[in-house]
């Protein structure tokens, strides 16, 4: 209070008392007991303790003004004995109560500016720094208190895995020397992070738009304040410490997807980015199924054909509906199945029977499976696993081997990689390092008979399992440092099994599907260079096979990888995909 008589002048100490009996002191120092700067603004530090201030100048006080004497009339004058005026009276005006500044957190006098921090530090007690080793109402601090309170990452603070968090630029570093993944691929929950500035700055990601990311901060916009902003993705690197939820913008997407048919050609299918659902036959130009803009775009479609030839498909709408069905006449028919999360495909295939089997995971993250009845339509949906325990971005896999059994591939929320035989058998969890929950895994059937499952893991490590009678291997790793978001494709090449993947940065790989084996195509292939960009493999008897992603305008463009000798006739030698985008 010192501090505040030696800028301001002596004010009468009722009024002092009186400002100070209106706001709440806590722990000896003010704090403001009037709203916060937003309404997310939990922060338990909020407009508490004082900074050093810039010295102002004192109020200069105003002069007094004399009271005037009474006018005498005209008959007024002096008389003997009457004693002279006395001085006449000043009238000294009362300071007007003093106001406490939120952001500084000091009294001022309101006739003079605002006290103005000489330093974006603040003190209670006499101390700057908050329970986690960081600076009280600073960016670090904030963020600290969002991981513990709404990440539940608990015991985070300036010295957390051992690493030294301290200024905001150091962040990235301690992150990655932890083994945490750091990257330009925003999520809900993860730390917005820069360089920029005198010490860097971070936030947190409240929110995702296409191409921005809203983030709450402390000490940018209001200095030792609580603000939100929406900035470019580009704008900030991303932490992911423990993140609440992926991106709405990732799921199970594919430029396209595919099916062969007895005579080696393919159906394809894709949704593209207006939500429009094409199917083409081999040889045709795709054709619109089901409402035109209805479907998310960011999940592939499912599709399989059954014994008579006849296409099925699955898609997952906007809001959030698992829609299948097949042709009927000359169009297709599709149905409301059940429910699906708007970034999770559904699966389709045929079981023993030739009959369709549906696998979806609904919105709160509940794993079902239905299968078309011989009465025409779809069963009551069968619960796997336990309700809300499966991952939302990631698509489950259904499958058959060699021996005509249906297999069920999922990933939790938690990583943890389920597999499952629908004729006759328990859900068993699969050993290995835990998968990532945007990427979906791959279940193929080489030449050979043998069946194989290809995931991409939580840190970036591409892992694949073999499957032997009703046992899973462990899984051995494939070199690499790939895309967590996206999800590989695998296929036969030249008589080799080969998976398409994409790495860390976005580029598009082409490599042996085993470890210990080489491939025979060029290992990389142009791309968008969008790490949450999935890629496809399409087979054409008379045209080879392609490998399909999308291009710098996000259009799908397909890629020759090998073709048969029956392919060329004279000059003229397949270079598209067969398949209209």
């Amino acid at each position: 209070m010192g501090n505040l008589g030696k800028r301001h002048g002596s004010w009468p100490q009722r009024t002092i008392a009186r400002t100070l009996a209106s706001v709440c002191v806590a722990g000896g120092l003010l704090s403001l007991a009037a709203p916060a700067a937003h309404a997310d603004d939990d922060y338990p530090y909020a407009w508490q303790g004082q900074c050093p201030i810039v010295p102002q100048e004192p109020i200069e006080e105003p002069t007094p003004t004399p009271t005037p004497e009474p006018a005498k009339g005209p008959d007024a004058g002096d008389k003997p004995g009457d004693k002279a005026d006395p001085t006449p009276a000043v009238e000294t005006p009362p300071p007007p109560p003093p106001v406490l500044d939120p952001v500084s957190g000091h009294l001022y006098d309101p006739r003079g500016p605002k006290p103005t921090c000489a330093k974006w530090i603040w003190a209670i007690n006499g101390s700057i720094g908050d329970p986690w080793g960081f600076v009280l109402r600073n960016c670090t601090s904030f963020v600290a208190w969002r991981l513990q309170e709404r990440n539940r990452l608990a015991g985070f603070s300036n010295s957390f895995g051992g690493q030294h968090w301290g200024n905001a630029e150091h962040w990235d570093d301690a992150a990655r020397a932890l083994g945490y993944r750091v990257d330009h691929v925003p999520a809900i929950g993860a730390v917005a992070q820069t360089d920029a500035g005198r010490v860097g700055h971070v936030a947190w990601v409240s929110a995702i738009g296409p191409g921005t990311v809203t983030i709450e901060e402390y000490n940018h916009s209001l200095p030792g304040g609580y603000g939100t902003r929406t900035v470019p993705v580009s704008d900030f690197r991303y932490l992911h410490l423990d993140d609440v939820a992926p991106s709405p913008l990732v799921g199970s997407d594919r430029p396209v997807v595919s099916v062969p048919d007895r005579l080696g050609e393919s159906w394809t299918a894709r949704v593209d980015d207006g939500g429009t659902l094409r199917v083409a036959q081999p040889g045709r130009r795709s054709r619109v199924v089901g409402p035109r803009g209805g479907f998310s775009p960011v999940v592939a479609p499912a599709l399989t054909l059954d014994r008579r030839g006849r296409p099925w498909v699955a898609a997952t709408t906007r809001d959030g509906r698992a829609l299948a069905g097949t042709v009927r006449g000359a169009r297709f028919v599709l149905r409301t199945v059940g429910t699906a999360a708007p970034t999770s495909s559904p699966a389709l295939v045929l079981s023993r029977t030739g009959r369709p089997v549906l696998a979806a995971v609904s919105p709160d993250g509940t794993l079902t499976t239905r299968r078309f009845t011989q009465q025409g339509r779809w069963s009551a949906p069968a619960r796997v696993g336990k309700a809300g325990s499966w991952a939302t971005h990631t698509a489950p896999v259904l499958g058959s081997d060699t021996s005509g059994r249906t297999w069920l591939v999922a990933v939790t929320v938690n990583g943890g990689t389920y597999a499952q035989s629908l004729e006759r058998g328990r859900l068993t969890r699969l050993t290995g390092p835990a998968g990532s929950i945007t990427s979906t895994p791959a279940l193929s059937v080489a030449g050979d008979g043998t069946t194989r499952l290809h995931q991409v893991s939580a840190t970036g490590v591409l892992t694949v399992r073999t499957l032997a009678g009703r046992r899973w291997s462990r899984p051995a790793t494939l070199d690499g440092d790939w895309s967590t978001y996206a999800s590989p494709a695998v296929g036969d090449v030249a008589g080799r099994l080969v998976v398409a993947v994409v790495d860390r940065r976005g580029t598009l790989h082409l490599r042996a599907a085993l470890p210990g084996q080489r491939s025979r195509v060029a290992p990389r292939l142009r791309s968008a260079g969008d790490p949450t960009r999935s890629p496809g493999l399409v087979t054409r008897r008379n045209g080879g096979v392609f490998v399909v992603s999308l291009g710098a305008r996000r259009a799908p463009q397909a890629r020759l990888l090998t073709r048969p000798a029956s392919a060329v006739s004279g000059k003229i030698s397949p270079t598209r995909g067969g398949f209209t985008p």
